[in-house]
């Protein structure tokens, strides 16, 4: 769970003043970052310490019981795979649309427990396509845009989130290495695309933004794919997002709307007036993934390969400097800037002594694992 920031602005027609509140009680309060959905598992919780705002993160709180119940009763446990993240045990687990379920944790004798959230049912995603487009700063881009509706009107409220992957080639081939040519790199998106259709007689969404990929970046070079996964909230989980993501989007205007306090869905059994961050956000998810190849792109987009910068040094270095290569200037030089040797050999030269040929790349110039990883991905394609 990100940063959360306590600060009232007071703002005068005629002068700013400086105000310092006391928000102490803020520091160091417990915060539940967790998720349930109807896809298959396993779901993840994560305990934590708020933080300073100078400060990078919060600690992680470990040694703590979870278990989500539903409205049933049935109980599913969780257990701590690294300090602070606690993770279902039950494979088989998964959320069901319909049924109600709240989280509860015990920890130094005191239990936090979330509000019972329903699961809507999931909308599936009509389309996930592109458009060519000229970005702001006047380079041209691809927009990732998406369609959705729900013929019953019921859902209203979405988000979405998603995980691109996109395949690269590295300019200099490793001859002892010819399966670290290629390479796969993945990202995603840092904080909840949401929307509503509240205000709509119908339930459609239309041509919904979900990112713009520029010619900056590499993605499209050779071929890409993304997997969104859409999100159908209740009203309560919609209104925590949206407050949580204007904190986050907001900081730094004066005419930035007023940052507040952000109340979640756990409360602290045991001492009511003890604060607590986060929020169990139980929703109906549904998933859609698609491909871009380079080839079906249009010719005025020319996306960068993330190598421009990347050339080989070539260096003779005398044998009797073998055990150290950095005695020659030129190697010495080129590994100031972040080169390796690429191969190495040793050749006789004709009537003069033994040398040693090296050639010398930054790593991620020879190697894919350095940008990413060398292992196709299980959902990959290829054109």
């Amino acid at each position: 769970m990100r940063k959360y920031i306590y600060i009232l602005i007071v703002v005068f027609s005629s002068c700013i003043k400086e105000y310092n509140p006391n928000i102490a009680k803020y520091e160091d309060v417990f915060v539940v970052d967790g998720k349930l959905t109807n896809l298959p598992g396993p779901y993840v919780v994560k305990l934590s310490r708020s933080y300073k705002f100078e400060e990078k993160a919060g600690l992680p709180v470990g040694g703590a019981q979870l278990k989500i119940v539903d409205n049933t009763g049935i109980e599913t446990e969780l257990e701590e795979t690294d300090k602070g993240v606690y993770v279902t045990t039950d494979n088989a687990f998964r959320g069901v649309a319909g049924k109600s379920y709240k989280l509860q944790i015990m920890l130094d004798d005191e239990i936090y427990e979330s509000e019972m959230e329903p699961l809507i049912e999931p909308v599936p995603i009509d389309s996930v396509f592109w458009e060519f487009k000229r970005t702001d700063s006047n380079r041209n881009g691809i927009q990732l845009l998406l369609n959705t509706h729900d013929a019953q009107n019921k859902t209203r409220y979405y988000g979405w989130e998603y995980v691109d992957t996109w395949k690269y080639i590295v300019p200099i081939y490793h001859p002892d290495h010819p399966d670290r040519r290629e390479g796969y790199a993945s990202s995603s998106n840092y904080y909840y695309n949401i929307a509503t259709t509240i205000h709509r007689n119908t339930d459609i969404i239309e041509r919904h933004p979900l990112q713009v990929i520029s010619e900056d970046v590499n993605k499209l070079y050779f071929r890409y794919s993304i997997l969104v996964t859409q999100y159908a909230f209740t009203g309560q989980s919609y209104k925590y997002l949206k407050d949580l993501v204007s904190i986050n989007q907001n900081q730094g205007s004066l005419f930035d709307p007023t940052p507040h306090s952000l109340t979640g869905n756990i409360k602290n059994i045991s001492n009511k007036d003890l604060p607590v961050l986060g929020y169990f956000m139980v929703a109906g998810a549904s998933e859609k993934r698609i491909f871009i190849d380079r080839s079906e792109l249009p010719k005025e987009y020319w996306p960068t390969s993330g190598f421009e910068d990347c050339y080989q040094g070539n260096v003779t270095v005398k044998w009797e400097n073998r055990n150290d290569l950095r005695q020659n200037e030129v190697v010495d030089s080129l590994m100031n800037k972040g080169f390796t040797i690429v191969t190495q050999s040793m050749e006789v030269v004709f009537g003069r002594d033994t040398v040693i040929n090296l050639s010398l790349a930054k790593r991620r110039c020879y190697d894919s694992r350095a940008s990413g990883t060398n292992i196709k991905p299980d959902f990959w394609t290829d054109k």
